[in-house]
């Protein structure tokens, strides 16, 4: 019984100090606050799980664990961004939960990850410390054309 209570309220405390769920972002503010839009097809796809690194997670009471995907799109369009050109191959993180204990409220992380083929429109933002794109979370990869093979 003493057991069931301090896990109760050490589950409560990490819960409690987790940022809550992103609304999804329309496309006319990420396409006004992005620093790139793009349109491509995806021409490699990889993952791998990590500790976790996002602030919602930052908890010593909390498990938490993420894929990182990393997205390679073969650049058809380019709506925003004029360092980029038709034809070039771009490579942006994504990431969605892989473990959370206690579970967290709400959906997390990149709500759609597309598969190798897919046809895709991606609002992203570039970090110019780490010299990597990632999109707007949670809606930032729209898949507008599934791959022939995919699920």
């Amino acid at each position: 019984m003493r057991f069931n209570f301090l896990f109760f309220f050490v589950g409560l405390f990490a819960l409690s100090d987790a940022d809550a769920a992103v609304a999804p972002y329309s496309e006319e503010s990420m396409m006004e606050e992005s620093t790139h839009v793009v349109q491509g097809k995806v021409v490699a796809l990889t993952s791998k799980t990590q500790k976790s690194i996002h602030p919602s997670t930052r908890s010593d009471f909390l498990i938490a664990r993420d894929r990182i995907f990393k997205i390679t799109v073969k650049v058809t369009i380019v709506d925003k961004g004029k360092e980029l050109k038709q034809g070039n191959e771009l490579t942006f993180e994504a990431w969605q939960p892989s473990t959370r204990f206690p579970p967290l409220p709400g959906p997390q992380g990149h709500q759609l990850v597309p598969d190798k083929g897919d046809e895709v429109k991606a609002y992203l933002l570039y970090n110019e410390k780490s010299k990597t794109y990632h999109p707007f979370m949670p809606n930032g990869i729209t898949i507008l054309k599934k791959a022939k093979n995919s699920k």
